[in-house]
């Protein structure tokens, strides 16, 4: 990527720059957080009905699908540009959404609400390179700053936006459209002029960019309607098909790759796997924990609304000092990204196993979580820099947009394996428990309750279902705290397999 010198660099202000990025990118962390929180009024005013679902997620599919396809145009148009016009994507995509009148006009706001979110947070992420290299700590202490800046900001906007819904749905989904705004303006100072892109020659691959838009949506929409139901033809037939169009992708792009537009051969690359491993420890832990404990909070300790949104502040909030932290030390070489990965891996084991041990010890409070909450919250965040730093060193000028965007097509399978496996095991273990303990006909109850809101008969189903939910909790936390020390050795391996071929080539 190369670009003309800034004001914010001539001023050396490179750390505001970064700051100013992270804001950006925290659009695309809080966008969802919001529209979930107001999903229900919408869905109640707008009458979803069977679009209950594509409403939900519309904005992500759209998002995955769209992001690296993007990032192509921002290597072909400008970055400046390609980041201007999907933050107006989003402005009129969630305008949309707050004046929609009926389910199909609050999805197409949703849709490009997606696409316009994945353009931002893809192009800002391509920044923090050129920006790194022109700070005193390098591309490690920059991309510290940047996590940082986005766990901040997001939970600023997220809180705005969810205290919003308050007020009203239609007011909420104004939040994302004036911070928008807001960042567009700033950009105007901050980030630096575009260049013309240096090889316009480089193919489009137009039916390669259809195919891997396809596999995307169908494999990302059979893994969120998992939660509902892991055997549904809904679950089943879109992940066989998205699966089959990533093996069709794979083998279409590995023929003729001076025509395909996406460089397959990453793939063999360990760096490039070591990237994919550090995302799924970074972005499986946030949406397999997150929505995990707060389940738990739920239902074992009655926590509601503001409640509830305190609990989650530690695990919120240490990702800021974490990424600064864990920026500075790859960038001193104290430790290698490889080596933070794995660090990361062993305290997420931990994180696990502490609450998984204080779920069934018979919590009175959210107080006797605090000590699980702060060790997860820290290892969500430890991973941020060197899953950053994995993947912009794969990309080659002549794929940067392509290569720096696919992190967010990664993250979103990882983050939504991460949502839909912790629904459907504990959730399947607390149904288990339940037939266990009762009996047939209490797990009738609790399905009919699950489905149509209708209160158990039998009033110890309720507390038995808490108890099973609790105990499947724990074992998921077990389960996990395994797969994460697992995945840190793989991201070991593979990151020091590419240290040594890296030396050897050159020497």
């Amino acid at each position: 990527m190369s670009q003309t010198t800034s004001t914010a660099t001539k001023a050396g202000g490179v750390t505001l720059a970064l700051i100013y990025l992270g804001f950006v990118a925290a659009i695309q962390g809080a966008d969802p957080n919001i529209a979930s929180t107001a999903l229900l009024s919408a869905g109640k005013d707008l009458n979803f009905g069977s679009l209950d679902a594509l409403a939900a997620s519309v904005s992500t599919l759209a998002l995955a699908a769209t992001v690296i396809t993007v990032g192509m145009l921002a290597d072909r148009l400008g970055r400046k540009k390609v980041i201007f016009a999907t933050m107006l994507l989003v402005i009129i995509g969630d305008s949309l959404v707050a004046i929609s009148q009926d389910p199909v006009m609050y999805i197409l706001g949703r849709a490009l609400t997606g696409v316009g979110l994945g353009g931002v947070y893809g192009a800002s992420f391509a920044y923090v390179k050129y920006f790194g290299e022109k700070s005193k700590g390098g591309l490690a202490v920059a991309l510290g700053t940047f996590s940082a800046s986005i766990g901040f900001f997001a939970l600023v906007i997220t809180f705005a936006g969810s205290t919003m819904v308050g007020v009203g749905w239609r007011e909420a989904f104004l939040v994302i459209p004036a911070v928008t705004a807001a960042a567009l303006l700033f950009g105007l100072f901050i980030l630096p002029k575009d260049e013309k892109y240096p090889t316009p020659e480089q193919p489009w691959d137009a039916l390669g960019q259809i195919i891997l838009g396809l596999a995307v949506v169908g494999t990302l929409y059979g893994i969120s309607h998992a939660a509902d139901s892991l055997m549904s033809p809904l679950t089943i037939v879109p992940i066989v098909v998205g699966v089959g169009l990533f093996v069709l992708f794979y083998f279409r792009e590995r023929s003729q790759p001076e025509k395909r537009f996406f460089p397959i051969v990453l793939l063999k690359h360990p760096l490039f796997l070591a990237a994919i491993g550090v995302g799924f420890l970074y972005n499986f832990s946030t949406g397999f924990g997150l929505l995990s404990f707060s389940n738990l909070f739920q239902y074992q300790l009655n926590l509601k609304g503001l409640g509830l949104s305190l609990a989650q502040l530690p695990y919120l909030l240490l990702a800021i000092p974490t990424a600064l932290v864990v920026g500075k030390l790859i960038g001193k070489k104290i430790v290698t990204v490889q080596m933070s990965a794995l660090i990361g891996a062993f305290i997420a084991a931990a994180g696990g196993v502490l609450f998984a041990v204080t779920a069934l010890s018979s919590p009175k409070s959210v107080m006797d979580y605090l000590p699980a909450l702060i060790v997860l919250g820290i290892a969500a965040a430890v991973p941020a820099v060197a899953y950053g730093g994995m993947i912009l060193d794969e990309a080659d000028p002549e794929h940067y947009g392509v290569v720096s965007s696919s992190r967010s097509t990664i993250g979103q399978f990882w983050y939504s394996l991460g949502l839909a496996s912790s629904a459907v095991v504990i959730d399947s273990l607390a149904r288990l428990y339940v037939q266990e303990k009762l009996g047939s006909t209490a797990l009738q109850q609790l399905n009919t309750w699950s489905a149509s809101g209708a209160k158990p008969t039998d009033t110890s189903v309720f507390p038995t279902a808490i108890e099973g939910f609790t105990q499947g909790f724990a074992v998921l936390m077990i389960a996990y705290a395994i797969i994460m020390v697992l995945v840190g050795f793989s991201v070991l391996i593979l990151g020091n397999k590419a240290d040594k071929q890296k030396a050897a080539a050159a020497s």
